[in-house]
């Protein structure tokens, strides 16, 4: 008896559940996302109306680098305002211009980049790249005659 009193309340309870609890518009649940949900798809890079500008407007701001500051002549932060530049590192402090370009039909802004405090790691003159709003590259063009410079990747920070 008992055994089948567990039966019978066991197969209310699936019942309840699959039937939505007694939902009353003929088994139809509107889908509502969560909120976390919905602010992932607002932050979203792919779907930020801040992604459809040029990556000039959308690097304004301060990078952070993805990787600690090894050498006397890494860059660690990088601010962008107005077309302005200025980066520091461990022993570097540089300003420098970002100015609007265009390679095969895509955006990509060149940065004129000069360094105080030593060597600036083979820099000087770079092209500036974007992964959505928050993951920016700077490709160096390195010395004359060589196979070009160093990369640096940042972060957006805050």
């Amino acid at each position: 008896m008992r055994k089948a009193v567990h039966m019978a309340v066991t197969s209310v309870i699936v019942g309840l559940v699959v039937s939505g609890c007694g939902d009353s518009d003929d088994g139809k649940k509107e889908s509502k996302p969560s909120g976390e949900a919905t602010q992932t798809a607002q932050r979203s890079p792919s779907s930020s109306p801040a992604a459809q500008g040029t990556i000039i407007e959308r690097s304004a701001g301060s990078w952070k680098s993805i990787v600690a500051a090894k050498s006397d002549d890494a860059l660690a932060t990088l601010t962008i305002a107005d077309g302005k530049v200025t980066a520091k590192g461990p022993k570097l402090d540089c300003t420098g211009t970002l100015k609007s370009g265009q390679k095969g039909g895509e955006d990509e802004p060149s940065l004129t980049l000069s360094c105080k405090g030593g060597s600036d790691g083979g820099r000087g003159e770079g092209a500036v790249g974007m992964k959505g709003d928050d993951a920016l590259a700077i490709n160096w063009k390195g010395p004359e005659g060589g196979f070009g410079g160093p990369v640096d990747s940042f972060r957006r920070a805050g």
